[in-house]
């Protein structure tokens, strides 16, 4: 079964903030790898912090090393857009998701 990891992206110098996200360069590619990764079932869940505007990601993998080598291959990390600024495994206990092992 896989592992859980909870992860934080942050938007760094070089993104754009008089523009929302889909007017970034590179949009269509960032927005394509990680559709291809959420259709994989590799992003369980991912969303904006609205007051810091980081992203939240969880992952299913079997390693921390799986997830920061996908996250890797993000055009928006490759173009230095974006970084992950924070990554540990997770047990959550309410709201799990599937396929993920048990806490």
């Amino acid at each position: 079964m896989k592992r859980t990891f909870f992860a934080l992206v942050e938007r760094t110098d070089l993104w754009d903030h008089s523009k929302d996200a889909h007017e970034q360069p590179g949009f269509a590619d960032h927005a394509a790898y990680m559709g291809k990764l959420e259709t994989e079932g590799f992003i369980a869940m991912a969303g904006l912090l609205m007051r810091s505007e980081h992203i939240a990601f969880v992952f299913l993998a079997n390693s921390e090393d799986e997830v920061r080598e996908r996250m890797s291959q993000d055009p928006w990390q490759q173009s230095g857009q974006a970084r992950l600024i924070r990554l540990e495994e997770a047990q959550f206990r309410i709201g799990a998701p599937a396929g993920a092992s048990p806490g």
